[in-house]
């Protein structure tokens, strides 16, 4: 290995820096959810179709919430990188999810009313939280 060789591990600096950073947006989002009287009943749910960050009640609804984190300005708004294709996505996931656990809604076998909600975290450049907002319903 010469000098400005570096050992591979097989991730790099910049995704575990992204890891991180997401990680981090995911907690601050799960206690302002929890802030705002939601109650986080799952996270980083996994299936076939991909992951679900945050599963939570909030009132009589089954909300299931993208954590979108960002650093800095440059890459635009953390909510703007959700485009159709993403949305449909987080559509399939959410009916897998209730899918798998119908078995919860015993009452009439009918899943409760659900939405799909954006929790957009942003820091500065320099690592502040600048924002954190709940978007609620982003289909609509």
């Amino acid at each position: 290995m010469t000098n400005n060789q570096q050992p591979t591990t097989g991730v790099s600096r910049d995704t575990k820096a992204r890891k991180k950073l997401g990680n981090m947006g995911e907690r601050l989002a799960a206690n302002k959810l929890t802030s705002l009287g939601y109650r986080v009943v799952e996270t980083n749910w996994r299936c076939q179709y991909g992951e679900l960050d945050i599963i939570a009640w909030h009132k009589d609804c089954l909300v299931f919430i993208e954590v979108r984190t960002r650093r800095g300005d440059n890459a635009g708004l953390p909510e703007e990188s959700i485009g159709p294709r993403k949305l449909a996505t987080l559509t399939r996931l959410a009916e897998a999810y209730l899918n798998t656990h119908l078995e919860l809604w015993k009452t009439n076998m009918e899943p409760p009313d659900s939405r799909l909600d954006v929790a957009a975290v942003q820091f500065s450049s320099s690592g502040s939280l600048t924002r954190l907002d709940i978007l609620e319903n982003i289909t609509e």
